[in-house]
């Protein structure tokens, strides 16, 4: 996603799906990205790790075990210990299965904040982003991390923006993101104050705070004007968001 492609603090933020709809349905599963964008989201979020032969899934944990549905043929497992064809076998709630990062860019009608989980993914997921046809909404996606060398590495091989994913603004997450030429910096919503909003503003950057599902979250990130709102129910901050903005 560029720059240009966010809204000054001034304006409403952007919508971003959290995992998708996961209020609604199942996390990082393409049913919860359709979801999203049904639902009102101007850009998608997921997570995204390296199977062990190498191709880029969509899943949060670095395991299945969490996700995969009672019913699945396989239950455990490293993600990073599986091959694509095994993890194809996995069921997840709701009858889905676990997507390729390549089939969510594919279907997607908006930009996608796609998270690094492991440093390791970056080169693989810069090599996807390298093949993105130009003016397709998936090209216009943010790659984001804890991961400093993960977003280098994205940096060095492709023009993708990056934001710098932090629990709590300080001067050394700003230096950080100065360094890596990140177009932003994503800290966490209950770690988020005015005076950590200004200095990332003031250094030039967008501020993208998560998880932000609660009245009072959102009242502190309004008050902090950011710019885009990441949450687990867009269909709700829609509507909350129509009764404060208007």
């Amino acid at each position: 996603m560029s720059e240009q492609s966010v809204p000054s603090s001034s304006q409403r933020p952007a919508l971003v799906g959290h995992r998708g709809a996961s209020a609604h349905a199942p996390e990082n599963t393409l049913a919860a990205f359709r979801r999203a964008l049904e639902d009102g989201a101007q850009l998608l979020e997921c997570d995204v790790h390296l199977s062990a032969d190498g191709e880029v899934v969509v899943m949060h944990d670095e395991t299945i075990d969490r996700t995969a549905a009672a019913d699945s043929p396989l239950r455990t497992g490293a993600i990073g210990d599986l091959t694509r064809a095994e993890l194809g076998t996995v069921l997840l709630e709701g009858g889905e299965r676990i997507p390729s990062l390549a089939a969510l860019l594919a279907m997607t009608t908006a930009p996608v904040f796609i998270e690094v989980k492991v440093a390791a993914a970056a080169k693989a997921v810069a090599e996807l982003l390298q093949r993105l046809p130009a003016g397709t909404p998936a090209a216009d996606s943010t790659v984001i991390s804890f991961h400093a060398e993960a977003l280098a590495e994205i940096r060095r091989a492709t023009d993708t923006p990056v934001s710098y994913l932090v629990e709590q603004v300080d001067e050394q997450a700003i230096e950080t993101a100065r360094e890596l030429g990140a177009a932003g910096i994503g800290p966490s919503i209950d770690g988020l104050s005015l005076r950590a909003a200004a200095a990332v503003h003031e250094a030039g950057m967008t501020v993208n705070p998560w998880t932000v599902n609660t009245a009072a979250q959102l009242e502190v990130a309004l008050a902090c004007g950011v710019d885009t709102l990441t949450t687990d129910d867009p269909a709700w901050l829609q509507r909350e968001l129509d009764v404060r903005l208007g």
